[in-house]
């Protein structure tokens, strides 16, 4: 520090050096996002607003389709409406020949479940981390779907110490792994139900195994089966846990919908209309289901799914908009002192003026696919992105006022030049002004 200067006051500036690399870096970044990020995320949400407007479009258009020309036939004769789009409720068949399903896994390939699908969970209980910060953490014994290394944890002295051993078991190969199997196919009411259609099966009932069960396992509670992998220890660590889940065949009847052909229900495709082709329709459902409710539930989803990938969508432009102001944040935060709170008013400024070009690129990308295939609707959303885009201009440039004309000669400053004004004539006066120092006077009065 200088003489006279606080001790304080010096020892702050290396402070301040050592601050300046982190902070020139952060601005870096921040402007790299908005060159190399920002625009890549405005080209995938406006991609991908197109893409699911026109989805909706085709979707709507097959389900009208669909409820249109669909035939409601009965169980029992599977040639009723060949060729055709046709609709029933009829119970599962449990005799069917390829409702039999088995885990995979060596252990058990001896096993066979009669499901429409299969849902295998397979859990052990294990020491696992629970991390608290960078220098200390917490160790505790849970179930777990897949195996826990305990070497790589941050104090295995400590871990050994709170679940009293080094490492946990092995997880044997030959157990089932956890995945979901479906049947090939599954009778219902005389017709077959293709794979397409028997992946929608529910499925919610846990199942025993009516077959040998493989050795060292137990049946338990809930109809889960157990394995003790290391034998006991006062922390049940290494005690496998087998779940199946099926189909609750005591609640055989479902609604499906698609195209019969000879017998076997499958993929319906709906007619080629503009910009639309390839729409299928092949549904699923638990319980008998009217016609009329089908239809409106089909057309509730694609709604529903239209209307988040709608938001997911306006929230990617609007962040990617809000990242091209970013870099003026972050600048600001460099000021001292009042950088911190310049920052965060300038980065809450930039998210709420983001917004508004986020919203009409919304609207412009979805009115665009509209135009194209549903004008009544698309055009009025175009004719709100230009309002939107208009107003916020004429708003810019009502704010920024008429042009200045600027000094050649000088900064680009405003050069005001006020009008002349007219001089009355000195008063005649006896004395003579008093001559500056160093000066000597013209003239003397006698």
């Amino acid at each position: 520090a200088y003489r006279g200067e606080p001790e304080h006051v010096g020892e702050r500036q290396p402070a301040a050096m050592a601050r300046f690399p982190e902070a020139a870096s952060r601005v870096c970044n921040s402007i790299l996002v908005a060159i190399c990020v920002a625009p890549l995320v405005l080209i995938g949400g406006m991609y991908m607003l197109g893409w699911n407007e026109r989805r909706a479009v085709c979707e709507d258009r097959a389900i009208s389709q669909g409820r249109d020309k669909v035939a409601e036939v009965k169980c029992g004769s599977a040639m009723d409406g060949d060729g055709a789009l046709v609709m029933f409720s009829c119970d599962l068949d449990k005799s069917s020949p390829e409702a039999q399903v088995s885990p995979s896994g060596d252990a058990w390939s001896n096993v066979s479940f009669v499901t429409a699908g299969l849902e295998t969970r397979i859990e052990m209980r294990q020491c696992v981390e629970r991390t608290r910060s960078k220098d200390a953490s917490a160790y505790s014994v849970v179930w777990r779907s897949a195996w826990v290394d305990m070497s790589k944890f941050l104090s295995p002295m400590e871990a050994k110490k709170e679940c009293g051993r080094d490492q946990n078991p092995a997880w044997d190969p030959d157990w089932p792994a956890a995945a979901t199997t479906y049947a090939p196919s599954v009778v219902a009411g005389g017709f077959t139900l293709s794979q397409q259609l028997v992946k929608q099966v529910p499925l919610n009932k846990r199942l025993r195994s009516e077959d040998e069960i493989p050795e060292g396992w137990l049946l338990g509670e809930g109809d889960s089966y157990y394995y003790l992998a290391d034998g006991e220890n006062p922390k049940g660590i290494g005690r496998v846990r087998l779940n199946f889940t099926g189909n609750d065949w005591g609640k055989p009847k479902v609604t499906v919908l698609g195209e019969n052909k000879k017998g076997t229900i499958g993929l319906w495709i709906a007619p080629s209309t503009w910009l639309c082709s390839g729409y299928s329709l092949a549904v699923l459902k638990s319980g008998t289901v009217a016609k009329a409710e089908f239809f409106s539930a089909l057309a509730a989803q694609a709604t529903m799914e239209t209307y988040v990938l709608r938001v997911v969508g306006f929230l990617l432009l609007w962040w990617a908009f809000s990242r091209f102001l970013a870099p003026l944040g972050v600048a600001a935060e460099c000021v001292p002192c009042l950088g911190p709170l310049l920052g965060e008013s300038i980065h809450a400024i930039a998210c709420f003026v983001s917004c508004l070009p986020g919203c009409a690129c919304c609207l412009g990308v979805v009115g665009v696919v509209w135009v194209a295939m549903r004008p009544m609707v698309g055009i009025p959303m175009i004719l709100a992105f230009l309002l939107t885009f208009g107003g916020y201009i004429g708003f810019r440039m009502r704010k920024a006022g008429p042009a200045v004309a600027a000094d050649p000669y000088g900064p680009s400053v405003a050069m005001v030049v006020p009008p002349p004004v007219a001089m009355a004539p000195p008063a005649s006066v006896g004395v003579q002004p008093r001559p500056s120092m160093g000066a000597f006077p013209q003239s003397f009065e006698a």
